[in-house]
């Protein structure tokens, strides 16, 4: 799909002072923005946007729902069913694979904390990846660990859910999972530009804290927790992403859209599919990432063919960040206010 680029003139003040903001926090900041509307997809800027590589964090799992609901197709495994009859697994209490889709199998966003909380206290988020060590023996024992707790079916955002369902496609394919998930990501969903390494030095560097830069986080191929966050993309392959959101056939890209009962929060608007968030009597999906200092967004409507990207390399501020911004290029496009 060709890319469009647009300018900015096309936005309202408003919006273009939200994006200066984020740009004015360190001479380091970089923000790529793009949106899809009815068929096309445009980018705010020149081709060098679509140049720029960035880590995209948790929207990696939306990728990775996909896999699973693909392996579930084929029936190489049953999403309905509990972990234990994939992995080798002493005898407790597991959760099913459609709660590690969902969210919905009790873990706290830490776990497993012996794994999480030292790295944490020890480095920091945004400068080391909390699972750099991490590999499948850490995942098993960290759920044998957990096998006498019975898995509760509520909302509870988690990286370990992301690890685990790694450790199941790579049981049931008898593959390395790293080598799974880029066949699936370069010949299933035709995202050339997309990959778990990259070279560093075509990256966006991080910027935070003025001219203080941090390390990029690291990943080793045999780590699962890439399933998690592990994804290095441009802003040309996040926009054909979510064009595939909008326009694929393939049921294992639709079936991922339907809302999850058992994932209502206490507010009773927030909800999950498989994968990706939404909203209760909303038609609005969303998923927002973070590894590092990297902030990615992407918000799409399926029914009204509509959606945006926002790809940064810095947190930003409370209202000048990556899912802030494109919340309201969402709302812009929702409301015809951007002419193209």
């Amino acid at each position: 799909m060709e890319l469009t680029f647009a300018n900015k003139t096309l936005l309202r003040p408003k919006v273009l002072d939200k994006i200066n903001r984020y740009l004015e926090l360190s001479e380091h900041n970089k923000l790529t923005i793009g949106f899809y509307k009815d068929g096309q997809c445009y980018v705010f800027g020149e081709a060098a946007e679509n140049a720029l590589f960035y880590d995209i964090g948790s929207i990696t799992k939306t990728v990775t729902s996909h896999l699973i609901l693909k392996l579930h197709e084929q029936k190489r495994l049953d999403i309905n069913k509990t972990i234990d009859n994939y992995l080798p697994l002493k005898k407790g209490n597991y959760p099913t694979i459609y709660q590690l889709l969902t969210h919905t199998a009790g873990y706290h966003h830490l776990t497993p904390v012996e794994v999480t909380v030292p790295s944490l206290i020890a480095h920091g988020y945004a400068r080391k990846n909390p699972y750099e060590n991490c590999t499948a023996k850490t995942v098993i024992t960290s759920l044998e660990r957990r096998r006498f707790l019975k898995p509760k079916q509520r909302y509870g955002y988690s990286d370990f859910s992301s690890a685990i369902l790694a450790v199941v496609a790579q049981e049931v394919t008898k593959t390395p999972f790293a080598n799974l998930f880029e066949d699936f990501i370069n010949n299933d969903l035709g995202l050339k530009d997309t990959a778990i390494e990259l070279d560093a030095k075509i990256r966006i560097p991080l910027a935070v804290k003025g001219k203080k830069l941090l390390p990029f986080w690291i990943w080793k191929r045999n780590n699962p927790y890439i399933a998690g966050g592990g994804m290095v993309s441009n802003i040309g392959d996040v926009l054909k992403y979510l064009s595939l959101q909008i326009e694929s056939d393939k049921s294992y890209i639709s079936n991922a859209h339907n809302v999850c009962k058992n994932s209502i929060l206490k507010n009773d608007n927030h909800t999950m599919c498989i994968g990706w968030h939404s909203y209760k009597q909303s038609n609005q999906l969303w998923h927002v990432g973070g590894v590092g200092s990297f902030r990615s967004s992407i918000i799409f409507n399926k029914k009204l063919r509509l959606g945006v990207a926002v790809l940064g390399n810095a947190k930003g501020k409370a209202s000048a960040n990556a899912h802030y911004i494109a919340k309201m290029l969402y709302s812009e496009l929702k409301n015809n206010r951007i002419k193209v």
